[in-house]
C-alpha cells in the first residue's frame, strides 16, 4: 500500500479536537490506515487575514486509494468540519493537504503533488520531519530532513531572479525594510551560482519577459517559480513568512 503524507491545519473552533476526529474518520475509512502523528504545533498565521495562531502538524497514511481519490475523501472530511474555501490564508476549522505519495510526481489541474510549497514552509517541514525526516521529496532529491535544515542556516538568503536589475532593486529594498535579518540580493548581479556562499536558501524565480536567464538554470534545491506573482509583492512575502520561523 502507498506512503502518504498530510499536512493538518486549522485556528478556528477547538482545533485539536477538530484533528483527532479527523485522524479517526481517516482511519475508519477502509482503504485508509494512519500510521503515525506529529506532536502538534502552534504557528502564526501567514498574511493578515486573521489573528488568531494555527495549529499545525503531519500524519503519515497507508492507503490503497488513487491520488485523486484520497484528495476527494480529504476534501470531504475538511467540509463535514465546517471548512469554507473562500479566502485565503483565512480562518479555518481544518485544512488538510496532500504533501506526498509515494515518490509520485503529479501535475494536474486538480491535484499538485509533493505539494509545491511543502518543501520551504517553516509549518509543514516542522511537523513532517518528526515523522519523514528520511523520506525523499521526489522532486528536490534531498530529504525532508536536510529541507528543514536549509532554513535554519544563519543568515538566511533570500535571491531574486528573472528580473531587470532596477526591478529586483525596488523589490528588495521594500522586502529589506520588513525583514531587515534577511540577506536580500539579486541572482543577475551576482555572475555565477558559486559568487552566493553558502547556497541560497531560497531563489525566487519572476521571470520577467527582460531575463536573460531561465528558471532551469538555477540550482535546484532552493528554486521556486513565482513568475506568476512578479507583480504580486504581498505574495512574495507570504512566500517568505512561511520559510521563517514564526512559532
Amino acid at each position: 500500500m502507498p506512503d502518504c503524507y498530510i499536512a493538518l491545519g486549522g485556528n478556528q473552533g477547538p482545533v485539536r479536537e477538530t484533528f483527532s476526529l479527523a485522524l479517526e474518520r481517516l482511519d475508519q475509512h477502509p482503504d485508509i490506515s494512519v500510521i503515525k502523528t506529529s506532536h502538534w504545533i502552534e504557528t502564526a498565521p501567514v498574511g493578515d487575514q486573521t489573528t488568531d495562531p494555527f495549529l499545525n502538524g503531519a500524519a503519515h497514511l497507508s492507503i490503497s486509494l488513487s491520488p485523486e481519490s484520497l484528495l476527494v475523501e480529504l476534501q470531504q472530511l475538511e467540509a463535514d468540519m465546517g471548512r469554507v474555501r473562500e479566502i485565503r490564508w483565512g480562518a479555518r476549522p481544518l485544512d488538510l493537504d496532500l504533501l506526498l505519495y509515494d515518490q509520485l510526481i503529479i501535475r494536474s489541474q486538480n491535484l499538485v503533488v509533493p505539494h509545491p510549497a511543502c518543501w520551504y514552509r517553516r509549518f509543514v517541514l516542522d511537523p513532517l520531519s518528526e515523522i519523514a525526516a528520511d523520506v525523499i521529496h521526489p522532486e528536490k532529491q534531498t530529504t525532508i530532513q536536510e529541507l528543514r535544515q536549509r532554513l535554519l542556516i544563519k543568515p538566511f538568503q533570500f535571491v531574486l531572479a528573472g528580473l531587470s536589475p532596477k526591478e529586483a532593486a525596488l523589490l528588495i529594498e521594500n522586502l529589506q525594510e520588513k525583514y531587515p535579518e534577511v540577506q536580500f540580493s539579486n541572482w543577475e548581479t551576482q555572475g555565477s551560482a558559486t559568487s552566493i556562499t553558502p547556497e541560497p536558501t531560497l531563489i525566487v524565480w519572476l521571470g520577467a519577459p527582460s531575463s536573460t536567464i531561465k528558471f532551469e538554470d538555477l540550482p535546484l534545491i532552493p528554486r521556486l517559480d513565482l513568475s506568476d506573482y512578479q507583480n504580486n509583492t504581498e505574495r512574495i512575502v507570504h512566500v517568505l513568512q512561511s520559510a521563517l520561523d514564526f512559532q
